[in-house]
């Protein structure tokens, strides 16, 4: 099988820079997840700041095609006849539109199945969200947000458990923006939170709670009429309950934990998994789609902000 031809808009935090932190669990960044996978070959990079450009060509060598700007990179590859099978926008929000945009003006006709793989959140508010919507007109084109927890081992077991505690009854996370985000919109964090209230179809029976701490947290509650589902320590444990007879109280149900999952968690590497299967297969669904992203922009406003 052929490798799936990538290129990468940003080369910024998500886009690189994570994966050159040796604390992270990786691949910890687009370009790590993609260098580290044989299955896929870099076709190129952009990104406008000079220190990040010089610290990719250090890493990862000279030998791509580095661009300043994505028209530069989507021309080049348009005038030497190469269509890229996997676009991966890692670059701030506010330049999705235009970018997505490009993307399907210049490749509008490709009969071949591709991907364009955006980072969170697609855009910042509904409206712009649902203009884009209308550029995807080319059947060929999946746009896919990277809400990462769709991914996740861990994730996909709490959904997969969600009928073992009966009927939903109530749900809570608890979150607090990470020491590194503290100066950013609250939607970098929390639209995580909004897409999983989206793919649990949970938004009535939700609260979140934002807190204000040094450290970080991000511990999900989840309660049915038969038992109660925790996710833990950023989404590395998983602790199942079940209603029982209460070993303490005449006529009263306690819980009790019947099962404890304990995961180092690779959703970036799975996603690109997943990817690399979709391309190679007709019987593949991807496990998000564009009508999801959008989804996850109005719940954030409605259940997630706070004012």
């Amino acid at each position: 099988m052929e490798k799936i031809q990538t290129v990468v808009f940003g080369l910024g935090r998500i886009g690189m820079l994570y994966g050159l932190e040796k604390k992270r669990i990786q691949p910890a960044s687009h370009i790590e997840a993609i260098k580290s996978n044989k299955k896929f070959n870099l076709l190129g990079v952009c990104d406008p700041s000079k220190k990040n450009k010089k610290l990719f060509v250090k890493k990862y060598g000279n030998s791509f095609d580095v661009f300043n700007s994505h028209t530069d990179l989507l021309l080049f590859f348009k005038k030497n006849n190469i269509i890229p099978q996997l676009f991966v926008i890692a670059t701030p929000e506010n330049t999705h539109f235009k970018i997505i945009q490009d993307i399907v003006k210049i490749f509008n006709n490709s009969k071949k199945k591709s991907i364009i793989f955006c980072e969170k959140p697609l855009t910042g508010n509904i409206q712009s969200a649902k203009k884009i919507k209308k550029l995807i007109i080319n059947s060929n084109h999946k746009l896919i947000v990277n809400h990462t927890r769709r991914w996740s081992k861990i994730w996909n077991l709490c959904y997969a458990n969600l009928k073992k505690i009966g009927k939903i009854q109530r749900g809570i996370f608890i979150y607090s923006t990470s020491p590194e985000n503290k100066s950013l919109d609250q939607m970098r964090d929390g639209i995580h939170i909004a897409d999983l209230i989206n793919w649990f179809g949970i938004k009535n029976k939700i609260e979140v709670k934002r807190v204000s701490l040094p450290y970080l947290i991000y511990d999900f509650h989840i309660w049915g009429d038969k038992g109660k589902i925790e996710v833990l320590n950023n989404g590395e444990i998983l602790n199942l309950y079940k209603k029982q007879k209460s070993k303490r109280f005449e006529g009263f149900f306690e819980l009790n934990l019947i099962k404890k999952i304990k995961k180092k968690d690779l959703p970036l590497k799975n996603t690109y998994i997943e990817f690399y299967n979709f391309f190679n297969s007709n019987n593949v669904k991807l496990s998000t789609n564009l009508a999801d992203a959008i989804e996850a922009i109005d719940i954030f406003k409605r259940y997630v902000y706070e004012k």
